[in-house]
């Protein structure tokens, strides 16, 4: 990995102005935050807009209420990743709020597709539902919603997708990007259903369904900034307040509630169920997610969430090695029949992050002879603007950047790899991650306890990695019988511990070092009710 490491000018300045240890000052520098966007940050006050800011709000509320007076059967639709799983638990469970039952699917991977689809739309009017409700899908359901219309069917979308100038012709919209009014656009599915449950409720907010839009919200990587911030840092207290039992189900005993660990440990266990669908339909979501789950069911949904993730965790590394020697130096092109569907984006991930290299991997449909695939991508070749010029070999694309879906016919699919030859043989992709150079007298337990002044971090809002130059080494070991590396660092006025995981056999190489450059993140560690500072290593450099 090559740094970028930001030397700061204006610390001081900023830590007078705001009252900020010089650890917080130099990470507010680093980040380029306007002064608006600091007072936010900076300020206790939940940021919240209101539902009526969306352009088609009452029109949606009309609809609904017309259709709870009438005793029409309604439907939600859903999607079968953790956003649109837990987006279609909100309104079912906001809906039951209500005293009224409604219908809900959350599509098959591999049966359904994407979306709402014209075939489930004639089995849900068959079923005497009259008015259907996307979450998290809708804004591209052209067919399936003129079909609806035939039927004497309405459809409410609700959605955050990207669209093309053309929206379907839906009963009603709700989107941020029809908004004028509305004042941040990027919130995930699953908060734009919240939004719409609150206002069902008579606008009176529910901790419980406000926790799962955070987790939706961390799920689908949105922005931490504005109203996403305020509510993911919310959303935790709730979480850690009140240990809401399908939660703690799927986090385990030992983990606290925070960005972190939802994203690395309950939303892989969720996502596995719409990856996996030939295990347990992800419908079984649902119903554990909502209020009156009876527990032995929760208790076996988890149990077989955590067998489900393991069996996608030991796909995905089994086939992770068969897609290997498959790279050229400047990328991955592997297709196979036996590659699950499921994760193909998972092991295009896994090599874009290891290798720092864009991925192309696809499952091939011998029967129907095309190739359904993920991309990812680095920084300097776009997917999205990749995909966009060469969409005539392509059957269908979506994404941005960095992460797409697309599919090919056999026809194309030798071709299509010429052309992502040409394109990258004369590109020198570099990926950059930035550091932030401080010194000693930057680190005191009340610095980093500070950094909570600035969580929760994710996308747009990134943990701050830091780099120490000429590291006074005190000492070097090993634990956990040679597997992890610890190093004592004695500065004059205080001590602290780094932890460099699963680099034990560095021992040999760092063990006469007496000084050390070091790149990691800040943290607290507690035991016995006694507080100290580790480092938490990315990367280490004998001092050059």
């Amino acid at each position: 990995m090559k740094y970028r490491i930001f030397e700061s000018e204006n610390s001081q300045q900023i830590s007078q102005q705001y009252q900020v240890p010089s650890l917080i000052a130099k990470i507010i520098d680093q980040k380029g935050f306007q002064e608006e966007q600091l007072k936010i940050l900076l300020n206790p006050r939940l940021i919240y807009h209101d539902y009526d800011l969306f352009s088609e709000a009452d029109m949606t509320i009309d609809r609904i209420e017309e259709a709870i007076e009438n005793e029409e059967k309604i439907c939600i639709y859903g999607d079968y990743d953790c956003d649109g799983i837990l987006a279609t638990t909100i309104l079912v469970q906001a809906f039951l709020q209500r005293g009224v039952q409604v219908g809900y699917h959350i599509p098959h991977r591999y049966e359904d597709g994407y979306g709402l689809n014209v075939k489930r739309v004639e089995q849900i009017v068959s079923k005497g539902y009259s008015l259907i409700i996307t979450v998290d899908n809708g804004v591209k359901a052209f067919e399936a919603i003129e079909r609806a219309n035939e039927l004497g069917v309405d459809v409410i979308i609700t959605d955050h997708h990207e669209f093309d100038e053309d929206l379907p012709d839906a009963c009603s919209v709700i989107h941020t990007k029809i908004s004028p009014d509305y004042p941040f656009k990027a919130i995930c599915g699953g908060f734009v259903a919240y939004k719409l449950a609150v206002a069902l409720n008579g606008n009176k907010h529910d901790k419980y369904l406000f926790s799962l839009a955070a987790i939706t919200t961390i799920s689908d990587m949105m922005p931490l900034l504005d109203e996403n911030r305020s509510l993911v840092k919310r959303g935790l207290e709730f979480m850690n307040q009140q240990k809401y039992t399908s939660l703690e189900l799927l986090l385990g005993n030992t983990q606290k509630y925070d960005a972190s660990t939802i994203g690395y440990t309950i939303v892989p266990k969720i996502n596995s169920f719409g990856r996996l669908p030939e295990m347990i339909h992800p419908n079984a979501l649902v119903k554990y997610f909502l209020k009156d789950a009876p527990r032995d069911y929760m208790i076996k949904i988890a149990d077989a969430a955590q067998k489900i993730n393991q069996q996608r965790q030991k796909m995905t590394n089994d086939q992770y090695q068969m897609a290997l020697p498959n790279a050229n130096a400047q990328y991955l092109y592997y297709a196979d029949s036996n590659l699950h569907e499921g994760i193909v984006g998972l092991i295009a991930s896994k090599y874009t992050r290891e290798f720092e290299k864009p991925s192309f991997v696809m499952h091939y449909d011998e029967e129907t002879g095309l190739y359904k695939g993920s991309a990812r991508s680095v920084d300097g070749f776009s997917l999205y603007q990749f995909f966009m010029e060469h969409q005539e070999y392509l059957k269908i694309w979506g994404g941005h950047k960095l992460a797409g879906g697309f599919s090919l016919t056999k026809e194309n699919y030798e071709k299509f790899k010429e052309i992502i030859d040409e394109t990258l043989k004369d590109m020198t992709l570099e990926s950059y991650q930035d550091v932030i150079l401080i010194d000693s007298s930057d680190i005191s337990l009340h610095a980093i306890e500070s950094l909570k002044l600035l969580e929760p971090f994710g996308m747009a809002n990134e943990s701050p990695l830091f780099l120490l130059k000429n590291v006074p080494i005190n000492k070097i070991y090993t634990l956990k019988n040679g597997k992890h590396l610890k190093i004592e660092i004695d500065y004059k006025h205080i001590k602290l511990n780094a932890l460099f995981f699963h680099q034990g056999k560095m021992i040999d190489e760092l063990k006469n070092e007496k000084v050390l450059d070091l790149v990691g993140q800040l943290s607290i560690n507690e035991y016995r009710n006694i507080k100290s500072i580790q480092l938490i290593v990315k990367d280490i450099h004998p001092h050059l």
